[in-house]
């Protein structure tokens, strides 16, 4: 049985930089090129040895040492290795036989430590692939992550080497070392995975913001150095420059997966080619500590007059990776009470993180048709299609009889398991997402931790309807300036839990999405409006009959005096995965592509519903009081073709996924 113990880790920079001098070329006849190499930076680990002083490490070139010197050709490259045969010196002379011409050539150290990738039109890029696992070396860091690069406008020019990435070392004390088996440093942002280096002003930076085709490192918020430990010896970490607003966490675990989680709430900054030291960790003597509780009342409910729970549950996470998950559902809880109507209304619910525990990491993988041909033993059965989602599913019975088992309200009688609508956050880093809902009120939702937190996009769709009544049909492509008005959303794993849980599941929406191809023969009824807890009331199969009549479009003017962001509101052809036959009443939000955004129909379903569940009365006129319109995705003020280029211009840089299917209906008393 897996223990954790939570402590308070505090942290102090201590390294700072020192500059050497440059040194003048040494003119070399060709084919052979000769040139000297130093670093600027001599505080952290940037070799194959490395000498760890008080504040700071020395650095020392090794014979045999070697460097890459690339230069990027627009839809290509050419690249030369330098090798040295100086040993223990700070400043070493290399050597080449291959000649490269022109200018702008990019070196990198260790030779083998980055690759060039394609990303088509955008010509070519260095990425270095940072580990998400390292192994603990006794007095330094692992050979390969002293990662560097230089500049230079020639190929026999003296480089001076900056350091790429930023460090962490620490000891460790106490009887418990010797069975010491990993240390994982948890972020809460990205630290490891395929990295993208560039230049300014000669010097070095790398960033996430590009997704490869062909991946190396898959993208990680957290880094764990695999043991053996010694006792009273020096490790370090190596990780990407990053500013950690909300602190961090270091898990010690064992063989069995005992686990020891000291917590920092401080913020802390990782410079690049800077050297954090956290000094002695004391681990005390046993691992034989307080087992932490199953359930975690995250959100604590102060209106109201009965009981409105939310469960968040793990799924596909082992006994050490469960506080992993702890951080996972407060930063997706927290995400959905950022967005409106759940941020103000906040007080209303009961949230509840349950730690519940799986024999093995990861989900299932199907054939795309409910056939599992990779099975995992998860809790709770979480499993789908490695190109295929909608096949997404999990086992209902098994979420059920935990709740009854776990949920406190449930336990206690007050509330039974089809009024606590359930999130499974899965340890698994590939897309997906979906809901299912039951007709007598129940859901469970199925989100993974897609590309470990790295950024993806999604966009609005490519054609939309010409003709808003039923009459007729024809589309035509969304063009570029109405995307351009609308925004252009790039998100993370967390919009898909916004989506699939406060849309689908929680409140109740459907999608409102279509696709060109996709189209009902006529206009009818949507059958989720006659379910006994009603269903897609945001979307209507009548132009001339929608949901949102009476509340909205019978007052448009009213509401359009109180807010210029209510002339939004409308009837428009589109949603529930049809081009055809379906109405919704905003042209964007969140149940299109995920944006931090319900429109304003959907603001009043979800406050019905949040204030229904909690036994109160809603009211039109408190609701309008207290409404916040604002859609974040928007482009505020500036407008211009400039602004609207470096938006699409970032757009580009990340990866767009498809939509995920629509909810699974599912017909249950």
């Amino acid at each position: 049985m897996m223990k954790r113990l939570s402590l308070c880790l505090a942290a102090a920079l201590l390294a700072a930089a020192c500059t050497k001098e440059s040194v003048q070329p040494e003119v070399i006849p060709a084919p052979v090129h000769v040139l000297q190499a130093g670093f600027m930076e001599s505080d952290p680990d940037t070799r194959s040895r490395l000498e760890l002083g008080e504040s700071v490490a020395n650095v020392l070139w090794t014979a045999g040492d070697s460097f890459k010197m690339i230069q990027m050709t627009g839809t290509g490259y050419r690249s030369a290795t330098y090798t040295t045969e100086d040993d223990g010196v700070d400043k070493a002379t290399f050597t080449t036989n291959k000649t490269l011409d022109g200018a702008d050539f990019t070196s990198t150290y260790p030779a083998s430590a980055c690759r060039v990738g394609r990303r088509g039109e955008m010509g070519c890029y260095l990425i270095t692939p940072i580990p998400s696992q390292q192994k603990a070396v006794a007095g330094g860091l692992e050979e390969g992550l002293n990662r560097a690069a230089a500049w230079s406008d020639r190929q026999d020019a003296d480089l001076h080497f900056h350091n790429l990435l930023s460090f962490i070392r620490f000891r460790v004390d106490g009887a418990s070392v010797s069975s010491l088996s990993s240390v994982t440093f948890e972020a809460g942002t990205t630290v490891a995975g395929d990295a993208t280096v560039w230049f300014e002003d000669g010097i070095p930076h790398i960033d996430f913001s590009k997704k490869w085709n062909t991946v190396t490192v898959e993208r990680s918020t957290s880094i764990t150095l695999n043991g053996p430990f010694v006792e009273g010896q020096e490790y370090c970490i190596a990780l990407a420059p990053t500013y950690l607003k909300d602190g961090f966490t270091m898990t010690f675990r064992d063989e069995p997966g005992n686990e020891l989680v000291m917590e920092s709430s401080k913020s802390l900054l990782l410079s690049r080619s800077r050297m954090v030291d956290f000094g002695t960790i004391h681990l005390g003597d046993s691992w034989d500590i307080e087992e932490p509780a199953e359930v975690i009342e995250y959100v604590h409910q102060r209106k109201g007059n009965r009981k409105n729970v939310i469960a968040v549950c793990a799924d596909g996470f082992k006994w050490g990776e469960l506080f992993r998950f702890e951080k996972l559902a407060k930063d997706a809880v927290d995400y959905l009470f950022s967005v409106e109507p759940y941020k103000s209304y906040k007080d209303y619910f009961t949230v509840y993180i349950f730690r519940s525990c799986s024999n093995e990491s990861g989900a299932g993988v199907t054939d795309g048709d409910h056939n599992v041909i990779k099975p995992v033993d998860n809790c709770f059965g979480s499993r789908w299609g490695s190109s295929s989602y909608s096949d997404m599913e999990a086992d209902p019975d098994k979420i059920r009889r935990y709740l009854q088992a776990n949920c406190p309200e449930i336990v206690s009688g007050e509330l039974n398991y089809k009024e606590v609508p359930t999130v499974l956050i899965i340890n698994d880093d590939r897309y997906g997402g979906i809901c299912h809902v039951y007709s007598n009120g129940w859901c469970y939702a199925q989100v993974p931790y897609t590309y470990s937190g790295g950024p993806i996009q999604w966009s609005f769709p490519k054609y939309q309807a010409v003709n808003i009544r039923d009459d007729s049909e024809g589309c035509r492509e969304t063009t570029d300036e109405e995307r351009d008005e609308m925004g252009r959303h790039v998100g993370d794993w967390r919009n898909v839990f916004l989506h699939e849980f406060g849309g689908h599941g929680y409140g109740r929406l459907a999608d409102e999405y279509w696709s060109s191809t996709t189209k009902y023969t006529e206009p009818g009824y949507v059958n989720g409006h006659f379910y006994s807890v009603p269903y897609a009331l945001n979307v209507s199969g009548f132009y001339n009959d929608v949901p949102w009549q009476e509340d909205l479009l019978d007052h448009l003017d009213e509401w359009r005096a109180r807010n210029s962001d209510y002339d939004r509101i409308s009837v428009l052809h589109g949603g529930q995965t049809s081009l055809y036959y379906r109405w919704r009443s905003e042209m964007v939000s969140c149940m299109i592509d995920n944006r931090p955004y319900y429109s304003a129909w959907q603001r009043i379903l979800l406050v019905r519903h949040i204030l229904e569940k909690a036994g109160v009365v809603f009211s039109m006129e408190e609701f309008i009081a207290k409404d916040v319109t604002t859609d974040p995705i928007r482009p505020a003020g500036n407008t211009s073709s400039e602004a609207r280029r470096q938006m699409a211009a970032r757009a580009a840089l990340v990866p767009e996924m498809p939509m995920l299917p629509p909810p699974v209906l599912h017909e249950e008393d």
